[in-house]
Formats: structure tokens, sequence, C-alpha cells
């Protein structure tokens, strides 16, 4: 069942990408280019980290579709010159690199998930700003599909250790808050 429910997550992740990417080609959002590079790196760094420290695990496989396709987006954002890069985010990602360093060095599979998340958060955090000052710019259904996505890889952790809810845990946090910003809040 753990598979099933992986691969459908999976699908589900590579819908909402290619929706993105298809949506910021029609100029319908502007990605923030610096985002989606550091998720990029840091999701291969997660995937590669969890492989090696406990083996695969059915609740990875849409960190693995969600790796190529953050890369993906930020190659298309970069070529079609379609993308944000404003200078706080430089400060944010920054940070977020300097978290990934801590989360390399570290041994500790706690440590490197605690580390990985508060990464993502900080290389996110252009892309939630953006979200609350102008809606539109990251309207996608992409949002949904990724919260639906979450959820699914929560129910794979049923069963298992609790470090691996931690973070589909947070990417239902991340991404319900880019639904609740960029559908559900009334415009100013």
């Amino acid at each position: 069942m753990e598979k099933i429910i992986g691969f459908t997550g999976a699908l589900i992740v590579i819908t909402g990408q290619v929706i993105y990417i298809l949506n910021c080609l029609r100029r319908k959002i502007t990605p923030s280019v610096l985002t989606w590079f550091g998720w990029a790196v840091l999701m291969c760094i997660t995937l590669l980290s969890q492989i090696i420290h406990g083996g695969w695990q059915w609740s990875m496989t849409s960190i693995a579709f969600s790796t190529v396709g953050c890369l993906t987006v930020t190659v298309v954002a970069w070529l079609s010159n379609n993308y944000s890069i404003r200078r706080s985010d430089l400060k944010f990602v920054v940070a977020g690199f300097g978290c990934v360093v801590v989360y390399v060095l570290s041994a500790n599979p706690w440590e490197t998930t605690i580390f990985a998340i508060i990464s993502d958060a900080l290389l996110g955090a252009p892309t939630i700003v953006k979200a609350w000052k102008e809606p539109a710019q990251e309207r996608s259904i992409s949002w949904v599909l990724s919260t639906t996505s979450a959820v699914l890889a929560l129910f794979i952790c049923i069963g298992h250790e609790i470090i691996y809810f931690l973070f589909p845990a947070y990417l239902l946090l991340y991404n319900g808050t880019m639904v609740r910003m960029t559908w559900i809040r009334r415009q100013r």
C-alpha cells in the first residue's frame, strides 16, 4: 500500500510542478528563482542523506520527484527570463545555505532532519513574502497539489519512526500556507 500511496503522491507532485512550469512559461506566475534553486539543492542533499542513513522509504518518492521539479522550475524561470530576485531574498538564501552546511556536516539524523526543515523554510521565505505581498504572482493550483501530496506522505509515515513524519508535516504546513495566502486570503 505504501508504494501505491508513494507513487500517487509523486504523480501529484509532478502534475503540480508541470502546472507551475506552464504557469511560469505563460507568465501567470513569477517564481523566486533563488528559492527554487535552493530547494532543489536541499532536497537532493536531503534525499541522499536519508537514503544513506536509513535506506529508501516510499514517503521519499515525492521528495525525489520534487528535487527534479524544483531544478526544472529554476531552469525554466531563468531561461524564460521570468523570475523574481529581491535584495531581501539573498539574506534568506544565505541563512538557508548556512543551515544546509550544518545539515550536511551532522551525522545525527534528527539534527539533519531539523536543519533540513529550517533550511527549507529559510529558502522558501522569499516565496512566502512574495505570496503575502503579491498573491497573484504565486497563485497556482500546484500549491494545492503539493499540499495533497504532503498529506499522502504523512499517511505513509504511519507505523514508522516519528522522524519520517517531520519533513512531510513541514511540507503540509508550508504548502498549506501558500494555498491560504494565494487562494483563500482576501486581497488587500
